[in-house]
């Protein structure tokens, strides 16, 4: 039988000899913090049984206890939890050596089995893989996950998610109960915070993010439908890297021993721990913190889903101390509360959207004759320009910006944006060019016969620079670098370009220029710096909402209403499957759009292969994968 070592906290070993074992049993001090060694039984690949040796002080009397804890999977495939103190080293070196060398478990009739008792927790501070736990547990008055879309546990989700790490035997994902209901729990604390709501809980970090402190009161309607004991009204944690230290205080703040309440046994105590565990993620996974802001602004049973399985698959391996006690005073000078960040991120937004609260200043009809006032935008309702962009519609108006350049990934708006700031503020669009067809050395008009002559015929462009309006250049770093030289003539603070015929053009006091471009596209160039220099203004546009897209979908396609979160649910999930795996490949609102707009002939699984499914670009193994993903929903 092959063995593996691990003694917190330096060594690891996959192949220990008995000399490394002895080595790390006399190198222990009951001085560092939770002092362990461990040694698996490699069986099939699994750690499942295991050998744990904790060497610890007490913490009030300071005398040192020889703890050992003995992890077994019986012949019905039950895991048996043992324990036992060892009256001196003697004893736990022979214990080892029976295990080690000839691989025989001590005998059970001396120690305590304590499979089915966690208080014993509370005096020995196990370790304890509360992830495997959770799926082992579940309230006594019912399966169904309090307030969880009608989950239960153990209720198959396959069809709303599916983690990349998953490794069950049958590759379908399932919810457990004590994780639901804990998420449940700190999604609504979030929401608190985030929505400036009273909240009802809050939690503190250190800036290097290893220390977390937690307290949060029992919301009353938990109390009613008997998830928690009327007598537990609040608890706090508090995470020091693998170690857990929680307590329950009573709505007079006061200290619930453990032995005096029954909901301090398996299930209530799994709640604050992985509420904590659920703080510490929220604040060092970038992916998952976006995922609860988006469940925070608008809550879907697949956003939960994703949540609950992004949670559970990250950490499942990972084993923690518990430990039941009345915590110390909290100081909260060298920590970083969440709540208290939150109230300074709105104060700021407030602040900001009191300079969106203006109304556009638009062009008078006297600006532009006729024929070019008919060039200014006029876009669907549907569409709406966003708020933190009307002061830069007023800036272009004014002429403090006449050069914009909006950058992003596709499908986020940015020739739109254009657009709406042109329509809001009645600019003429007097013509868009496409810089990767239709950039060349003819952008200000060409030669051509008219009659019995060869006369110069202005250019659109050339037109907006003599008379005023507005040139819209799509994906200006597709353009050769050499097409692109006027602009920085024309955009210079006296701007003039010069025409084929020899005449040179000032630039109106009317005129403005907007260009667009996505960022590490093949086929892109990095901008001249002297030309990147002349845009008065660089805007940065992220993803559109789900609100907007829905609403764009919903005006533009009708009939695809009932299956737009489907549709969004297929939509992030190829996002994320794009961002992790780096592909170079894009989906965005067009595409949605597109599938919409097929679907109403044929289907949405048949409109797929034709409109999300060749965003893969032939790549079989891809495509197999984006029709698993749409395969997932029903479309009927």
């Amino acid at each position: 039988m092959e063995y593996k070592l691990y003694k917190e906290p330096d060594l690891e070993d996959d192949h220990p000899t008995w000399s490394v074992i002895m080595s790390a049993l006399n190198d222990l001090d009951p001085d560092q913090r939770a002092p362990v060694v461990t040694l698996f039984a490699s069986k099939d690949g699994e750690d499942t049984d295991h050998l744990q040796f904790q060497y610890a002080a007490g913490d009030q009397d300071g005398e040192v206890r020889l703890f050992f804890w003995l992890s077994i999977t019986d012949d019905d495939e039950e895991e048996k939890l043992y324990s036992y103190t060892a009256k001196d080293m003697d004893e736990v070196k022979e214990i080892f050596y029976n295990y080690f060398m000839r691989h025989e478990f001590p005998d059970l009739q001396n120690w305590d089995d304590n499979t089915n008792d966690w208080e014993k927790s509370e005096k020995l501070c196990m370790r304890i893989n509360i992830f495997k736990e959770s799926y082992k547990t579940t309230r006594p008055n019912g399966k169904e996950i309090y307030k969880g879309f009608g989950f239960k546990h153990l209720s198959d989700v396959t069809q709303y998610y599916v983690h990349q790490n998953n490794q069950s035997e049958t590759g379908t994902t399932s919810l457990c109960q004590p994780i639901g209901e804990s998420l449940v729990l700190f999604l609504s604390i979030m929401s608190n915070i985030i929505n400036g709501k009273d909240a009802f809980g809050d939690y503190s970090y250190n800036e290097e993010r290893d220390l977390f402190y937690m307290q949060f009161q029992i919301p009353n309607d938990w109390h009613t439908v008997r998830i928690v004991d009327e007598n537990i009204c609040s608890y706090k944690v508090h995470l020091d890297d693998a170690s857990i230290y929680f307590g329950a205080y009573t709505k007079d703040d006061k200290f619930i021993k453990a032995d005096t309440i029954e909901p301090l046994a398996k299930y209530y105590k799994l709640l604050p721990c992985f509420a904590v565990l659920l703080a510490k993620e929220m604040e060092t996974n970038s992916d998952f913190s976006m995922l609860v802001e988006n469940f925070v602004e608008s809550p879907a049973p697949d956003i939960f889903v994703n949540l609950h399985e992004d949670f559970y698959q990250n950490h499942k391996i990972e084993e923690h101390y518990l430990n039941y006690s009345q915590l110390p005073e909290f100081n909260p000078a060298k920590y970083i509360s969440c709540l208290a960040m939150h109230e300074a991120i709105r104060e700021n937004k407030n602040s900001a959207l009191q300079s969106h609260n203006q109304e556009y200043v638009r062009f008078g009809k006297e600006c532009f004759c006729k024929e070019y006032r008919s060039l200014v935008p006029a876009l669907g309702a549907e569409l709406e320009l966003q708020s933190e962009l009307i002061p830069l519609c007023n800036a272009v108006q004014k002429g403090d910006c006449r050069a914009v350049l909006f950058h992003g990934p596709a499908g986020t708006g940015k020739t739109i944006a254009c657009k709406l700031i042109c329509q809001n503020i009645a600019l003429p669009i007097m013509d868009t060019v496409n810089c990767t067809e239709n950039l060349d050395e003819f952008i200000f008009g060409k030669y051509i016969p008219q009659n019995e002559n060869i006369v110069f015929m202005e250019s659109y462009v050339a037109k907006a620079v003599r008379f005023g309006g507005a040139v819209v250049f799509e994906e200006i770093n597709f353009a050769k670098p050499q097409y692109l030289a006027f602009l920085n003539s024309l955009l210079d603070d006296n701007g003039f370009i010069r025409l084929d015929s020899g005449e040179i053009i000032r630039r109106h006091t009317n005129f403005r220029f907007f260009a667009t471009m996505n960022l590490g596209y093949f086929g892109t160039k990095e901008l001249n710096q002297a030309l990147f220099n002349r845009f008065h203004a660089i805007v940065e546009l992220a993803a559109l909402p789900d609100d907007s897209i829905r609403k764009m979908l919903a005006a533009r396609v009708p009939n695809c209403v009932l299956f737009v979160d489907k549709m969004l649910g297929v939509y992030h999930k190829l996002k994320k499957k794009i961002e992790s795996e780096e592909l170079e490949i894009v989906i965005s609102p067009r595409n949605l759009e597109n599938w919409a707009r097929l679907a109403q002939y044929e289907g949405y699984v048949r409109a797929s292969e034709k409109t999300i499914i060749p965003i893969a670009k032939n790549d079989r193994t891809l495509e197999a994968a984006i029709k698993g993903i749409i395969y997932l929903y029903k479309w009927s």
